[in-house]
């Protein structure tokens, strides 16, 4: 028997936000246009999340599928096994995949909907994702993506072609509410779960754009992103020691997407921001962990200049196994 045929399978990765993820997933049950499929991947919760599946339980719906995870493997290893689970278990034609604190509106789904029939079908199988709009609980702007401003046939960007339609051409994006194309993740295979966190969304929608086709913001596809720290993350204003050490994948995942992906003179740029920033935490006054935050810059580093990562695997990242 073949695998179940499904228009839009929709993942969410949860770590040890039950409350959140109650929000996350009554808002997507209560989309004007229905969810198909709804995969849960718990990276390992402690705090009772398991408690809301199953038999009797809050989510207990023959649509969604949870899976609970024996370690907490990250963002990133929560994606890897989501879409992995995903793709081995339906055959879908798109992934919406989102955090557990991203907290859809009721015509997200049918926004993205709106915004594919826009497109001649040739076009709309070329089209890697498509990305939300993104704003914090103070309507504040947040997950904003890059751009797209590489040249065309005559020298200009062309990522304003589709605004009539709402539509904005980018390079990459977060996993805040993306919708990404089946025959994509065929060809390009997973994320790379060895990032763990920070990074991973970066590098995986950049390999879409690379290697598959085209991505889209799409402006009436507007979510919610209840993070604690509507912030962008920097390590000198980090004033949560018990966060410093994630910071080792930030630094460590921004130099392997920046060799893979930009120019020589955009890793050389990264290179010098990063001293830059190593001499702002020794210097500027009122900076707290001083050494801890420079040791986990140099240790990021390290990692990425000796290959204390999964090296081959990154390699290899485009194979779907």
């Amino acid at each position: 028997m073949g695998k179940p045929q499904i228009n839009v399978v929709t993942l969410v990765v949860t770590y040890n936000r039950k409350a959140l993820l109650e929000e996350c997933l009554n808002a997507l049950l209560e989309q004007s246009l229905a969810v198909d499929k709804l995969i849960v991947v718990d990276n390992d919760s402690t705090d009772g999340t398991n408690q809301l599946f199953g038999s009797g339980n809050r989510f207990d719906y023959p649509v969604i599928d949870y899976i609970k995870l024996p370690e907490n493997s990250g963002g990133a290893g929560g994606f890897y096994e989501g879409i992995k689970y995903a793709t081995e278990n339906y055959q879908y034609e798109w992934l919406w995949l989102m955090d557990d604190d991203t907290i859809v509106y009721r015509d997200t789904l049918k926004s993205f909907n709106n915004a594919l029939g826009s497109f001649e079908a040739d076009a709309r199988q070329d089209v890697s994702f498509l990305a939300s709009t993104v704003f914090g609980p103070e309507n504040e702007p947040m997950n904003v993506p890059v751009l797209d401003a590489r040249r065309s046939a005559n020298g200009y960007p062309d990522w304003y072609f589709n605004l009539a339609d709402g539509l904005v051409k980018i390079e990459s994006a977060t996993f805040v509410s993306l919708l990404i194309n089946g025959d994509a993740i065929q060809k390009i295979g997973y994320p790379c779960k060895d990032y763990f966190i920070w990074g991973d969304d970066t590098e995986y929608t950049q390999r879409l754009t690379k290697y598959y086709g085209p991505a889209y913001l799409v402006g009436p596809a507007k979510v919610l992103h209840k993070r604690f720290n509507t912030k962008r993350l920097l390590l000198i204003e980090e004033e949560n020691e018990n966060r410093i050490p994630m910071y080792y994948y930030l630094y460590r995942n921004a130099l392997i997407n920046y060799r893979e992906y930009g120019s020589g003179l955009d890793f050389i740029k990264n290179i010098i921001s990063i001293i830059q920033t190593i001499f702002a935490i020794g210097f500027k006054p009122g900076i707290k962990f001083r050494l801890k935050k420079i040791k986990v810059i140099f240790k990021g580093m390290f990692a990425y200049f000796f290959r204390r990562y999964d090296y081959e695997g990154f390699k290899n990242r485009m194979s779907v196994k």
